[in-house]
């Protein structure tokens, strides 16, 4: 697989570089990324260069998702915008992806494109043989996007998500099944 960044037909899945943060701050503060993910919006700009600076050192200290989160930055090929982001981070014993795109750039498959080139690629610079996901069931485009990204349902359970109990669905994702690691080197 390659290095950072990568390129997909559509993106370019990039670190976060501190210029980012204004953007980041807006992308989490639409509406479905308020609804479905409310963690991840920052009341500030300075809230938003904090988190950010934080996702970007943990990129090379500790520099494994097994150990502390490890996010991309989806940024379209084309226009050079920011789109979202995907990252992985350790979840009990496992590694866990987490994702959002902007709402204006929703339903051109970006998340799907960008969720699975970026598990391929994470499987095979971490030796990860497996990646795990969890959505609010509710969350319908969610779950389309990670079936259409290669998951598979694994589970529904009841939990603390997001800072309220509710139901979610876990899925999982196969190095195996999708052929990580099996990539030509360019």
């Amino acid at each position: 697989m390659p290095g950072l960044p990568l390129q997909t037909p559509a993106l370019r899945l990039r670190h976060f570089v501190p210029d980012d943060a204004p953007r980041v701050m807006i992308l989490n503060n639409e509406a479905a990324t308020r609804r479905w993910l409310p963690s991840h919006a920052y009341a500030d700009l300075d809230e938003a260069a904090a988190a950010m600076a934080h996702l970007i050192a943990c990129c090379s200290s500790p520099g494994d998702p097994r150990l502390g989160p490890y996010v991309l930055g989806i940024e379209h090929r084309e226009s050079g915008t920011l789109l979202g982001h995907v990252g992985f981070s350790p979840l009990d014993d496992e590694v866990e992806v987490s994702y959002a795109i902007a709402e204006q750039a929703r339903g051109r498959g970006y998340g799907t494109e960008a969720l699975a080139f970026a598990c391929r690629w994470a499987a095979a610079t971490f030796s990860l043989p497996r990646i795990a996901a969890i959505t609010a069931c509710a969350n319908l485009p969610s779950r389309r996007t990670l079936e259409r990204a290669g998951f598979a349902h694994a589970r529904t359970e009841l939990m603390r998500f997001q800072g309220t109990e509710q139901t979610v669905c876990r899925y999982a994702w196969l190095a195996e099944s999708s052929g990580a690691g099996n990539e030509t080197k360019h």
